[in-house]
């Protein structure tokens, strides 16, 4: 099944964190455990807010991994920002502490 992420959050940009929450909700509640892959056809920008609050938390859930991507109808900028949010998604931890560390120096 394709999902197509614009009709999900009825908008053409992927940015808030509550659009990617939306995303997120969508897919735990109607698709958990389906086979499925999303669609970013019709979307122009993607942040990394919506990312992390759908992709990433779809991701620590494990309901998804980069199979689920159209990857032939999604912007290379897109792919390479999904990648950046799985990575830190999988590597959580030292996320977490180069964040405190940082924290930190200011």
């Amino acid at each position: 099944m394709t999902l197509f992420i614009s009709k999900i959050i009825k908008q053409d940009n992927a940015i808030s964190h509550s659009d990617g929450l939306t995303l997120y909700d969508y897919i735990s509640s109607n698709l958990k455990g389906s086979e499925f892959v999303l669609s970013f056809k019709d979307i122009n920008r993607v942040s990394t807010a919506f990312l992390n609050a759908s992709v990433g938390k779809l991701y620590m859930d494990g309901m998804f991994n980069e199979t689920f991507v159209d990857k032939k109808n999604t912007d290379e900028m897109i792919i390479k920002k999904i990648e950046s949010v799985l990575f830190n998604a999988r590597n959580h931890d030292i996320y977490n502490q180069a964040v405190n560390d940082a924290k930190h120096l200011c």
